[in-house]
């Protein structure tokens, strides 16, 4: 099985239109409640147009993170409610995907209602991020984001990536959606 290894700082610089180091902070103290440094994440994949992925439909993902982002995760625990952290730490991962995995390009974040987080115009497509801790809603949540993304009002595919953090193995679900194909459902 493929690895993918990074650092989950490296997003700032892949993504330096966006503001993400709150990002990095709260990946770091999510995962590290569970792990030392890398975090071990499974990866299923569907429908990705990936050379890195050379047809695979799974793989490893290992981020690593910095002693000080370590030390910055300390306080942000203390600052924000653990939802939010999870949010904000599969947004982290999620952007690792969308550059390493199929290059989205430079992402636009959406307005609230627009049924995803960020918009790929190099891709005409919408990348919708979810998480948790609880690992048997990954499925469930997956199929869900599913439905909500390629309602999109661009009418554009949408790119899901759901991660689950969990004492038992981090997993993410991240797939690629044809609107049209759930046209024809």
């Amino acid at each position: 099985m493929r690895r993918l290894r990074c650092a989950i700082e490296q997003i700032v610089d892949w993504h330096a239109e966006l503001y993400v180091e709150p990002h990095v902070v709260a990946f770091v103290a999510v995962a590290a409640r569970y792990s030392e440094s890398p975090a071990l994440f499974d990866v299923d994949c569907d429908g990705l147009p990936s050379p890195w992925l050379r047809g695979a439909n799974e793989f490893e993902l290992e981020i690593s993170w910095h002693r000080d982002t370590a030390r910055n995760a300390e306080r942000i625990r203390a600052t924000m409610q653990p939802s939010v952290l999870v949010e904000l730490a599969a947004i982290g991962v999620a952007l690792i995907l969308g550059r390493r995995i199929v290059n989205l390009g430079p992402l636009d974040v959406t307005e609230l209602w627009d049924r995803a987080d960020y918009r790929a115009r190099k891709h005409k497509a919408v990348l919708e991020i979810s998480g948790t801790e609880v690992s048997t809603e990954l499925g469930r949540r997956h199929r869900e984001k599913i439905d909500q993304a390629l309602r999109n009002p661009f009418k554009w595919d949408a790119y899901v990536a759901v991660c689950a953090f969990s004492g038992s193995g981090h997993r993410v679900r991240f797939s690629k959606n044809s609107v049209k194909e759930a046209r024809h459902e």
